[in-house]
């Protein structure tokens, strides 16, 4: 089992120069607000294929249903055909169809406005307690929707961060989430910035099978390298 005890003082430093490293690389994150159920309706799709799939996707989803009610009660081929540029439409229509029946047999509608009065744990522990909703598309409720402090970690934000030494090299997607999102490790007003910059570097340069780290604007800060703060 990999540790989870908090990163040294100096990893916020760390933080910060590569998150000023990145913005001058890739320019400034901009910030998106949706409706939370609409956000965790949207993070389902996103899974395991491109922004823009999922974009498609989500579009076609709004302009063939009129609500999430519709959405729920429609037949599976038929949500299966409006998500299917997703990827995966099998799996994910059923994965909505099942949040959004648990979210109704709950709560008798189809609404998590109540989430705004809870706090970052209790919004994490109830929406992974849907079927289907995960730690990740959780996070992205809460950093996106909500507009917490919490820094979602998806596939590219746990091997970049890896990489740089932010957290340990076995560490899982559910111990990196534990691990970026404390105040010894992730500033917190910089969460939201260094996971967009971490997953624009993720897709660009560091990439999973042959990361191009000649090419890096990160190489002098890589312990690879000798990490520096300038």
């Amino acid at each position: 089992m990999v540790a989870t005890k908090a990163p040294p003082r100096s990893t916020r430093r760390r933080v910060r120069a590569l998150t000023r490293r990145l913005e001058r690389s890739y320019g400034r994150a901009t910030r998106r607000r949706i409706d939370p159920l609409d956000e965790l309706m949207l993070t389902i799709l996103s899974q395991n294929t491109s922004d823009t799939n999922r974009d498609r996707a989500y579009q076609a989803l709004r302009a063939r249903f009129a609500d999430w009610e519709a959405v729920r009660v429609a037949p599976r081929v038929e949500l299966e055909a409006a998500i299917r540029p997703a990827g995966l439409w099998k799996q994910k229509a059923r994965v909505l169809q099942e949040t959004l029946n648990a979210l109704f047999e709950e709560q008798g509608e189809l609404d998590l406005s109540h989430l705004a009065d809870l706090t970052d744990g209790e919004i994490i522990e109830y929406l992974t307690g849907l079927r289907g909703v995960g730690v990740k598309t959780a996070a992205c409720v809460l950093c996106f929707s909500l507009g917490r402090p919490y820094m979602p970690v998806d596939t590219h934000v746990h091997r970049v961060a890896r990489r740089l030494g932010l957290i340990p090299a076995r560490a899982t997607a559910e111990q990196a989430h534990e691990l970026l999102n404390r105040d010894s490790s992730v500033p917190p007003e910089l969460r939201f910035a260094f996971h967009i910059q971490l997953i624009r570097h993720g897709r660009a340069v560091c990439r999973a099978g042959r990361p191009a780290c000649n090419h890096c604007v990160l190489e002098d800060l890589c312990p690879k390298v000798g990490v520096q703060t300038r």
